[in-house]
């Protein structure tokens, strides 16, 4: 995408989000792969504290953008319930399974941060929607498992590096 049409695209998304929620949005993750400009369109967009078009580790990291600091918060496609568009690779259990496994791993290590990439249309179907559930009760029987908005990681992110949250 040319860098024009890009910065475009950006305002056009934040307006948008704005509109529906009230609230304007402070991540990005760009639908498909991110340009050379992205991150540096973001941060002269203004507002934005992070992004999650980086798919390289399972903890969050702070990079410099155009002399500001910009929280990558790394995504990841094998937790991600899009394994059900266009396949049956996964039913319900083997979803849910894999997520429990992933996060148990995880948390053996000592923590890390696990993406789960949700999207209604996907999980959100009847023959899917159990495996959040079994998920969720999964994560929750664990005292020592935080799960929480990607905005709130970035902003617990900022904490650990001496930046208190706006």
């Amino acid at each position: 995408m040319e860098e024009a049409a890009e910065k475009l695209a950006i305002a056009r998304t934040v307006e948008a989000i704005r509109a529906a929620t009230g609230v304007r949005p402070i991540g990005w993750h760009t639908r498909s792969a991110p340009s050379s400009n992205t991150r540096r369109l973001l941060i002269e967009e203004g507002g934005f504290l992070y992004d999650s078009d980086a798919y390289n580790d399972d903890l969050p990291y702070n990079l410099d953008v155009a002399g500001h600091r910009h929280v990558i918060l790394p995504y990841a496609f094998d937790t991600n319930d899009m394994h059900y568009f266009h396949t049956q690779r996964f039913a319900g259990r083997d979803f849910a399974d894999y997520v429990i496994d992933a996060a148990d791993w995880l948390h053996r290590e000592g923590g890390r941060m696990l993406s789960i990439g949700l999207h209604l249309r996907m999980i959100g179907r009847p023959g899917r929607i159990g495996a959040l559930a079994m998920i969720i009760d999964h994560l929750a029987a664990k005292p020592d498992i935080s799960v929480a908005r990607r905005a709130d990681i970035a902003w617990h992110w900022l904490s650990l590096a001496g930046e208190a949250p706006r």
